[in-house]
Parts: C-alpha cells; sequence; structure tokens
C-alpha cells in the first residue's frame, strides 16, 4: 500500500501548478524532462519494456493472421497492419507516458481483432478502413465527453483490481496448460523464475527467457525456419465509408475498444497506484487510431493485458519511474515495426510452450498483487470484488459486450447496494 500512496503522490505532482500541458495533459518544465529520462530508466525497465514487446508480437499480434486469412487479405495488408499498430502505438505511448510520468502502454484493441475474424469477411476492405477511421473518431469523441472520464476515475480501487485479477489470471491458465504438454520445457522455465526470485528477483523474468530459449534448444522444441531481414513497406489505403461497415465494424469496434481495453486498462493503472486522467489518454488514442486506419490498422487503445508488466515491481524497483519500462516498450515496439514480418518468423522459432509460460510467469507478481487489493482493500464481507472477479472470467458476451464490461458493472451494482444504507424495521 505505501507503494501505492507514492504514486498517486507521483501521479499529484505531476499534476501541479508548474508544468505546461499538451492534448490537455499537465506535464514537467521541458528542461527537466529529457535528462530525466536517462537517470530513471534502470535495466530491469529495459528489459520489462523488451518483454512487453516480446509477449505482444508472439500473442495477441500473431492474430492478425487470422483475421487475414478469414478476410482474404494479402500479406502486403497484413504486415501493414502490424507496422502502423507498431510504430504509433509505441509512438503515442512513448509521448503518454513522457509527459505523465506514469507507465503508459499502447495497444491495439484485442476483443476487435476477434471481432474481425468474423465480421470483416464480406466488407472490402477500403469500406473496413473507413470504418477504422470513424472508430477512431469516435473514441477521439469520447475523449472529449467529460461526464464519461470522470465516471472512469470513480471506480472503486478493490473493483478494479478484481478486474486486474480477472485479465491476468488466464495466463497463469494457459502457462499451467503449457506445462501440462511440455512439462520439461516449462518446469525447468518455473524452476529458474522461483530460484532467481531468491537471489536476484530482478533478473527473474530475465532468467526465465533465457532459460526458455537455451531449453527449447536443449530439447530440440525449436521450430527453424529460413527468416530473411527484410523492411516492411506499409500499403496506405483510401477510405470509402458505408453504412453496413459503420454498424457492422466502426460501432462495435468503439464498444470493444471501450469496454475491452479502456475499461481494464485504467484499472491495470489504479491498482498500482496510477491515476492519468482518462480524457487525454482517449483523445490520444482516437488521433493515433484515426492516422493508423489508413495503413489498414484497427483501434488504437490503452494496454490492458501487457501494462501489468511495465507497472508491476519487476519493471523498476521505484514506482515513480516505471514510466521509463513503458518508453522502452514503445521503443523496442518502433523498431520493430521497421521489419515486422521478420520478427514474425523469428519468435515463430520458439514453441508457444515457451511463450505461455514466459508470460505467465511474467505476469505472476501482478496477479498476486492485484488479488490482495481486491480482497484486502474491500470491506469486510463485501461481495462486489469476487461477483467482478467471477463474471469477468466467465467469458459471457451478452449484446457481443466483453465479460471484463459486465464484470465491472455487476461488481458496482453489487457495491452500490451493500453500501445503501439500511431501513430501520417498522415498529
Amino acid at each position: 500500500m505505501d507503494e501505492q500512496a507514492n504514486a498517486r503522490a507521483i501521479a499529484s505532482a505531476v499534476r501541479g501548478p508548474f508544468g505546461c500541458t499538451l492534448w490537455g495533459m499537465t506535464t514537467l518544465p521541458a528542461a527537466s524532462r529529457a535528462p530525466s529520462f536517462w537517470r530513471d530508466s534502470h535495466p530491469s525497465a529495459v528489459l520489462a519494456g523488451l518483454i512487453t514487446m516480446l509477449i505482444g508480437w508472439a500473442g495477441p499480434n500473431v492474430l492478425i493472421y487470422s483475421v487475414a486469412q478469414a478476410a482474404h487479405l494479402s500479406d502486403g495488408q497484413a504486415m501493414s497492419w502490424l507496422w502502423a499498430h507498431a510504430l504509433l502505438a509505441g509512438l503515442t505511448g512513448i509521448i503518454l507516458s513522457l509527459r505523465t510520468r506514469m507507465p503508459i502502454l499502447v495497444t491495439w484493441s484485442t476483443p476487435g481483432i476477434a471481432l474481425l475474424v468474423t465480421a470483416l469477411p464480406g466488407i472490402p476492405f477500403p469500406e473496413a478502413v473507413g470504418a477504422f477511421l470513424t472508430s477512431g473518431l469516435l473514441v477521439l469523441g469520447l475523449g472529449l465527453f467529460p461526464p464519461l472520464t470522470r465516471a472512469l476515475q470513480a471506480i472503486p480501487a478493490p473493483l478494479a483490481a478484481a478486474l486486474n485479477a480477472a485479465i491476468l489470471l488466464p495466463f497463469g491458465f494457459r502457462a499451467l496448460q503449457a506445462f501440462g504438454t511440455a512439462p520439461a520445457l516449462v518446469g525447468v522455465m518455473i524452476v529458474a523464475y522461483f530460484a532467481l526470485r531468491l537471489v536476484a528477483p530482478r533478473w527473474a523474468v530475465a532468467g526465465v527467457l533465457l532459460t526458455g530459449v537455451v531449453a527449447s534448444g536443449v530439447l530440440n522444441l525449436w521450430h527453424p525456419q529460413p527468416v530473411a531481414l527484410a523492411l516492411t513497406r506499409p500499403e496506405f489505403v483510401l477510405p470509402q465509408f458505408s453504412l453496413h461497415a459503420t454498424l457492422n465494424l466502426a460501432l462495435p469496434l468503439t464498444l470493444l475498444a471501450f469496454t475491452g481495453q479502456f475499461v481494464p486498462g485504467f484499472g491495470v493503472l489504479k491498482t498500482s497506484g496510477y491515476e492519468p486522467a482518462p480524457g487525454p489518454i482517449l483523445r490520444a488514442c482516437g488521433i493515433a487510431s484515426s492516422a493508423a486506419a489508413f495503413a489498414g490498422c484497427h483501434n488504437l487503445t490503452l494496454g490492458a493485458l501487457l501494462a501489468n508488466i511495465v507497472t508491476g515491481p519487476e519493471a523498476h524497483p521505484d514506482a515513480r519511474k516505471r514510466y521509463t519500462a513503458a518508453v522502452w516498450a514503445g521503443v523496442f515496439n518502433m523498431i520493430v515495426a521497421l521489419f515486422a514480418g521478420t520478427v514474425l518468423h523469428l519468435l515463430g522459432i520458439l514453441p508457444t510452450q515457451a511463450i505461455a509460460a514466459l508470460a505467465g510467469l511474467a505476469l505472476l507478481a501482478a496477479m498476486g498483487s492485484s488479488l490482495q487489493a481486491a480482497f484486502q482493500g474491500a470491506q469486510a464481507g463485501s461481495l462486489a470484488a469476487p461477483v467482478v472477479l467471477l463474471v469477468a472470467l466467465s467469458g459471457i458476451a451478452p449484446l457481443g459486450i466483453g465479460a471484463p464490461f459486465w464484470g465491472i458493472l455487476a461488481g458496482l451494482i453489487v457495491y452500490a447496494i451493500e453500501r445503501r444504507p439500511l431501513r430501520p424495521a417498522a415498529r
């Protein structure tokens, strides 16, 4: 709790009277901003940024192939999509993190990819690009609506922590499932993680990554393939607009971005003690999404799943300086954007079990802190946090809206009922 209070104090200081503004965001004076990043940075922050990029490219990013195959997109269109995402998400995350001095990770909407697997086929790609642009402008509009941003800030911290735990636990489950299919490989990685946590906890995740690479080679689990170093050439698309694409893509993508990324993303930050103003982040992501649409990329949003890597103690021993981990994640994303196809082929060499184990172990500490904050910070006997956890983990999606949104909504209803004063019994 001291660490969270410390981070909140820093957030308040950053919003102090001596700053300047960008996109409505208060910042430190420019003269003190550039040099301090290098002083604040730490090898563990660089490593956290690298792991964030690796897990993102080995996990959510490869899902674009499912969309490309379902919608019969060319390799050039798929690579352009990845290029726009990595370049603009990295740049936006760097700007936001430096401006706020908080670890703001920007990525694309993973629930949006799941929607596009089924919704994109049959829609001409220029119309889909028009829908992506429309959705980006809608997110920008949401950032200009103060009541919405105030509602995001009012979510109780224990409920935000429970939502974050629900987002993280599936990573742990997948790591255990990977152990079931590759016990030797994943077992060695687990042993390495807990052994290093005893002697050098700051380097535990780095040790797991190195152990996974070496063990995969020793166990002959690599998937060798020729990899050519080649620059990605983006393909820009002139958007077209149609009512069909707007109703079937733009509106659902906007709703999924808000409920599936921004709501849990702000929850991750709040759980770690960071409370940035939502409006500027929504506006920045809306602007970046609108630009990315011209290269065929859908919504860029606040990170939720991967954000835990750059907000936890492994990213930096000082909570005030963890923003550097998000900056490094942005830098690495911008670098690999130039070689999107090459990086994807390199990641394909490692077995999927190694990637799953790396993700689960890298997020294990964040799982523990989220569960602790959810239940220790809640009122004694409250069921609001367990309701958030159960509903968000259930995977239900009424009206096509993801389970995280319904989880936080159900928790808020229970929270309101529990805090409602009881009427005295009639005499």
